[in-house]
């Protein structure tokens, strides 16, 4: 990391067809303590939104970020205040609060001093300052090409999808943008990409079929939302070919996964009853090569298809 001048520079320079090797990872802070927890690229963020849930943002909290934009002559001294704030609490619990501020004195705050801040961030070698770049631009004005391919850089790594996706949706054609770039990064940064990016065609949809539960966490995170938004119920509800059936086979497995995020539960009993219906009569003439296990879930969670499922295990 010495010898690039942002973290913005370390990831172009390490990007190959589009896309950041498989390895790679930002370059984490020197520790003396071998037990402690070292989080992947975009883990801590993630962990905090599925599991965690976000701290009540507070009084103090928002005069930290009043005070610091206070400082607006002197960006270092903005981004030495809120890196304060940053100390334990990662940005991302921030971006509705620092956003709200920013808009509820535009009277007293000077675009071009905010603008100023933003590309400092931007630039900065500081994984929580350009957090803080991309939280403001997400409400500034639509930026420049080039500005907008900072931003794309930036997404690439798992530490910062989250906060491209989130700048891209307020884009022209945005949704294509969180299309493109859900289909580069394979960590938490496609599990946010995935969330947020709309089924707007077939093309986007049958990639949501095909991979969109496919990341190095867990497919569980994204089982729902793949459900959703491909619609697997109404799919189902038509003739579908062998790769589509081994799709939804690992779709629906992952959704019998649960965990502390909603899976099967999320669906009501008699839609998930005449889903699963649909799904065993599909499964008489398709085959999947991990469907047993799904078939004993179905079988022992909903006592009304144990029949059939113990007839196709048996076959």
């Amino acid at each position: 990391m010495n010898e690039y001048n942002s973290i913005y520079e370390l990831l172009a320079a390490n990007v190959v067809n589009g896309h950041l090797p498989d390895d790679f990872s930002l370059p984490k802070p020197p520790s003396t303590d071998p037990t402690q927890l070292r989080w992947a690229d975009g883990a801590m963020d993630g962990v905090s939104m599925y599991h965690m849930g976000f701290p009540k943002i507070t009084e103090k909290h928002m005069q930290v970020i009043s005070d610091a934009f206070n400082l607006l002559d002197d960006p270092a001294k903005v981004m030495q205040k809120m890196a304060e704030l940053f100390t334990d609490t990662s940005p991302v619990v921030f971006i509705d609060a620092i956003q709200k501020y920013i808009m509820e004195n535009t009277d007293k705050l000077e675009l071009e001093k905010i603008v100023n801040l933003t590309f400092r961030c931007l630039s900065s070698k500081i994984v929580e300052m350009v957090k803080f770049g991309l939280i403001i631009l997400e409400i500034l004005s639509e930026p420049d090409e080039q500005i907008k391919n900072v931003v794309r850089i930036l997404g690439l790594s798992d530490e910062f999808t989250l906060f491209s996706v989130f700048n891209m949706m307020t884009w022209p054609n945005g949704n294509n943008e969180v299309f493109d770039l859900a289909q580069k990064v394979h960590g938490w940064g496609k599990i946010h990409a995935v969330a947020r990016l709309e089924p707007e065609t077939k093309e986007i949809k049958d990639w949501l079929l095909h991979v969109g539960i496919v990341n190095n966490v867990l497919a569980e995170y994204s089982a729902l939302d793949v459900y959703e938004k491909v619609d697997i119920s109404s799919l189902m509800k038509g003739d579908i070919t062998d790769e589509q059936f081994s799709d939804i086979t690992k779709v629906l497995s992952a959704l019998f996964m649960e965990g502390p995020f909603a899976g099967m539960r999320a669906l009501k009993k008699e839609e998930a009853e005449e889903m699963l219906s649909s799904y065993l009569q599909h499964a008489e003439t398709h085959k999947a090569s991990d469907i047993s296990a799904l078939l004993s879930n179905i079988s022992e969670k909903y006592e009304a298809l144990s029949d059939k499922c113990r007839e196709l295990l048996q076959n």
